[in-house]
């Protein structure tokens, strides 16, 4: 009796390269999301300490040049977060992409494995077939012979 063997088998080992390649690419994308959200938390409290210290030092008194100097400072932030946030925008944007083709992967996948699982169960099935046939045919065999036998 011959073993199994999946015609698609080359198709299937590509089909689970590709899977794991775009599970790969959207852990990448969840990283580059995530970071992006560190780095507007980071900038947010560094704003917010630019400003505490701002408020302190025109409560101690301080001269045009400095003051100008902090709020240079705290709108470049400003400005800065808010690029950070419209990048955010769109890592969560290639997210959802990257998650689209790991889902369309992982179903085409799925489908060569059912496929794959079901013309072995029909090997099987077909294997268990032929050898019921056979050993019919050996019972049949031994008892013509028998039957011829007691003929004799």
């Amino acid at each position: 009796m011959k073993k199994f063997q999946f015609r698609l088998k080359s198709l299937l080992k590509y089909k689970r390269h590709l899977e794991q390649v775009a599970k790969q690419e959207m852990a990448q994308a969840v990283a580059d999301v995530l970071a992006c959200e560190q780095r507007i938390t980071g900038l947010q409290k560094e704003r917010m300490s630019a400003a505490e210290q701002l408020e302190s030092l025109v409560e101690k008194g301080m001269g045009a040049g400095q003051f100008n100097q902090y709020t240079q400072f705290i709108t470049a932030v400003d400005q800065t977060i808010m690029l950070e946030r419209s990048k955010k925008i769109e890592l969560e944007k290639i997210l959802e992409e990257k998650r689209a083709t790991l889902k369309q992967r992982t179903i085409d996948k799925k489908s060569l494995e059912r496929l794959r699982e079901k013309q072995a169960r029909e090997y099987t099935h077909e294997m268990i077939r032929e050898e019921q046939k056979s050993l019919d045919e050996i019972t049949s065999l031994r008892t013509a012979r028998e039957v011829n036998n007691e003929r004799i």
